[in-house]
Protein backbone atom coordinates (compact mmCIF):
# COMPACT_ATOMS: atom_id res chain seq x y z
CA UNK A 1 0.00 0.00 0.00
CA UNK A 2 2.90 2.34 0.77
CA UNK A 3 4.34 1.64 -2.70
CA UNK A 4 1.08 2.68 -4.36
CA UNK A 5 0.92 5.83 -2.21
CA UNK A 6 4.54 6.61 -3.10
CA UNK A 7 3.77 6.17 -6.81
CA UNK A 8 0.86 8.59 -6.44
CA UNK A 9 3.20 11.07 -4.77
CA UNK A 10 5.78 10.52 -7.53
CA UNK A 11 3.19 11.62 -10.09
CA UNK A 12 2.16 14.55 -7.90
CA UNK A 13 5.81 15.58 -7.48
CA UNK A 14 6.35 15.49 -11.25
CA UNK A 15 3.34 17.78 -11.72
CA UNK A 16 4.59 20.13 -9.01
CA UNK A 17 8.05 20.26 -10.59
CA UNK A 18 6.53 21.25 -13.93
CA UNK A 19 4.42 23.92 -12.26
CA UNK A 20 7.50 25.21 -10.44
CA UNK A 21 9.43 25.45 -13.71
CA UNK A 22 6.60 27.34 -15.40
CA UNK A 23 6.12 29.66 -12.44
CA UNK A 24 9.87 30.29 -12.19
CA UNK A 25 10.14 31.11 -15.90
CA UNK A 26 7.13 33.42 -15.80
CA UNK A 27 8.49 35.08 -12.66
CA UNK A 28 11.90 35.72 -14.26
CA UNK A 29 10.30 37.00 -17.48
CA UNK A 30 8.03 39.37 -15.58
CA UNK A 31 10.89 40.69 -13.45
CA UNK A 32 13.09 41.26 -16.54
CA UNK A 33 10.15 43.03 -18.19
CA UNK A 34 9.71 45.21 -15.09
CA UNK A 35 13.42 46.10 -14.94
CA UNK A 36 13.62 46.97 -18.65
CA UNK A 37 10.42 48.99 -18.44
CA UNK A 38 11.62 50.91 -15.40
CA UNK A 39 15.29 51.56 -16.22
CA UNK A 40 15.24 51.75 -20.02
CA UNK A 41 11.86 53.37 -20.68
CA UNK A 42 11.46 55.12 -17.30
CA UNK A 43 7.97 53.70 -16.96
CA UNK A 44 6.48 51.31 -14.45
CA UNK A 45 3.39 49.24 -13.93
CA UNK A 46 1.93 47.73 -10.82
CA UNK A 47 0.78 44.33 -12.09
CA UNK A 48 4.23 42.92 -12.88
CA UNK A 49 5.56 43.42 -9.37
CA UNK A 50 2.43 41.88 -7.90
CA UNK A 51 2.52 38.90 -10.22
CA UNK A 52 6.17 38.19 -9.42
CA UNK A 53 5.48 38.42 -5.68
CA UNK A 54 2.46 36.12 -5.84
CA UNK A 55 4.26 33.58 -8.02
CA UNK A 56 7.12 33.63 -5.53
CA UNK A 57 4.71 32.67 -2.73
CA UNK A 58 3.45 29.71 -4.77
CA UNK A 59 7.01 28.66 -5.67
CA UNK A 60 8.05 28.70 -2.01
CA UNK A 61 5.10 26.64 -0.79
CA UNK A 62 5.18 24.14 -3.64
CA UNK A 63 8.93 23.82 -3.21
CA UNK A 64 8.34 23.12 0.47
CA UNK A 65 6.18 20.16 -0.53
CA UNK A 66 9.10 18.57 -2.37
CA UNK A 67 11.49 19.45 0.46
CA UNK A 68 9.17 17.79 2.98
CA UNK A 69 9.00 14.64 0.90
CA UNK A 70 12.77 14.46 0.57
CA UNK A 71 13.25 15.25 4.27
CA UNK A 72 15.40 18.22 3.32
CA UNK A 73 13.48 20.88 5.17
CA UNK A 74 15.19 22.97 7.81
CA UNK A 75 16.23 20.84 10.76
CA UNK A 76 19.00 20.64 13.29
CA UNK A 77 21.10 17.75 12.00
CA UNK A 78 23.46 18.03 14.94
CA UNK A 79 20.73 16.91 17.36
CA UNK A 80 19.37 14.19 15.09
CA UNK A 81 22.87 12.78 14.53
CA UNK A 82 23.27 12.33 18.28
CA UNK A 83 20.90 9.37 18.06
CA UNK A 84 21.83 5.91 16.88
CA UNK A 85 20.80 5.17 13.26
CA UNK A 86 17.80 3.05 14.28
CA UNK A 87 16.50 5.71 16.66
CA UNK A 88 16.98 8.46 14.06
CA UNK A 89 14.15 6.95 12.03
CA UNK A 90 11.80 7.10 15.02
CA UNK A 91 12.84 10.66 15.92
CA UNK A 92 12.33 11.76 12.33
CA UNK A 93 8.87 10.17 12.27
CA UNK A 94 7.90 11.86 15.55
CA UNK A 95 9.23 15.26 14.46
CA UNK A 96 7.43 14.98 11.13
CA UNK A 97 4.22 14.09 12.96
CA UNK A 98 4.59 17.19 15.16
CA UNK A 99 5.13 19.26 12.03
CA UNK A 100 2.04 17.69 10.51
CA UNK A 101 -0.04 18.87 13.48
CA UNK A 102 1.10 22.42 12.71
CA UNK A 103 0.18 21.88 9.05
CA UNK A 104 -3.37 20.87 10.03
CA UNK A 105 -3.75 24.16 11.92
CA UNK A 106 -2.25 26.07 9.00
CA UNK A 107 -4.65 24.32 6.63
CA UNK A 108 -7.66 25.14 8.78
CA UNK A 109 -6.84 28.81 9.26
CA UNK A 110 -5.66 29.36 5.70
CA UNK A 111 -8.98 28.06 4.38
CA UNK A 112 -10.71 30.57 6.65
CA UNK A 113 -8.38 33.30 5.34
CA UNK A 114 -9.24 32.43 1.75
CA UNK A 115 -12.95 32.37 2.47
CA UNK A 116 -12.76 35.75 4.16
CA UNK A 117 -10.83 37.39 1.34
CA UNK A 118 -12.96 36.45 -1.66
CA UNK A 119 -14.36 39.98 -2.05
CA UNK A 120 -11.04 41.81 -1.72
CA UNK A 121 -9.02 42.22 -4.93
CA UNK A 122 -5.40 43.10 -5.56
CA UNK A 123 -4.60 46.60 -6.81
CA UNK A 124 -2.69 45.72 -9.96
CA UNK A 125 -4.01 42.38 -11.16
CA UNK A 126 -7.56 42.87 -9.88
CA UNK A 127 -7.85 39.25 -8.80
CA UNK A 128 -9.41 38.15 -5.51
CA UNK A 129 -6.92 37.77 -2.69
CA UNK A 130 -8.40 34.33 -2.06
CA UNK A 131 -6.58 33.09 -5.19
CA UNK A 132 -3.35 34.56 -3.91
CA UNK A 133 -3.80 33.17 -0.40
CA UNK A 134 -4.78 29.77 -1.85
CA UNK A 135 -1.07 28.87 -1.90
CA UNK A 136 -1.32 28.36 1.88
CA UNK A 137 -4.05 25.67 1.97
CA UNK A 138 -2.70 24.04 -1.21
CA UNK A 139 0.84 23.92 0.15
CA UNK A 140 -0.15 22.77 3.62
CA UNK A 141 -2.46 20.05 2.27
CA UNK A 142 0.24 18.72 -0.06
CA UNK A 143 2.82 18.84 2.76
CA UNK A 144 0.44 16.79 4.91
CA UNK A 145 0.25 14.19 2.13
CA UNK A 146 4.03 14.00 1.84
CA UNK A 147 4.46 13.97 5.62
CA UNK A 148 2.32 10.85 5.82
CA UNK A 149 4.76 9.10 3.48
CA UNK A 150 7.80 10.32 5.45
CA UNK A 151 6.29 9.12 8.73
CA UNK A 152 5.36 5.72 7.29
CA UNK A 153 8.75 5.15 5.67
CA UNK A 154 10.69 6.17 8.77
CA UNK A 155 8.47 4.17 11.12
CA UNK A 156 8.82 1.08 8.93
CA UNK A 157 12.58 1.63 8.74
CA UNK A 158 12.65 1.83 12.55
CA UNK A 159 10.66 -1.39 12.92
CA UNK A 160 12.66 -3.28 10.29
CA UNK A 161 16.09 -1.85 11.13
CA UNK A 162 17.44 -4.90 12.96
CA UNK A 163 16.06 -7.30 10.33
CA UNK A 164 17.61 -5.29 7.47
CA UNK A 165 20.89 -4.99 9.37
CA UNK A 166 21.04 -8.78 9.92
CA UNK A 167 20.21 -9.47 6.26
CA UNK A 168 23.04 -7.16 5.23
CA UNK A 169 25.56 -9.05 7.37
CA UNK A 170 24.70 -12.48 5.94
Amino acid sequence: MLKAYSKFLDILEAIIKRLLCIAGLVMVAVIVYQVVLRYVFHQSNIWSEELARYLFAYVVLLGAVIATRRESQLQIDFLINLFKPKLRHLVTAICTFIGMIFLFYLLRYSIMLCAGSLKNTSAGLRIPFAYIYACLPIGSFLMILTSIEVIAKNFLAFLNYDKEKNEGEV
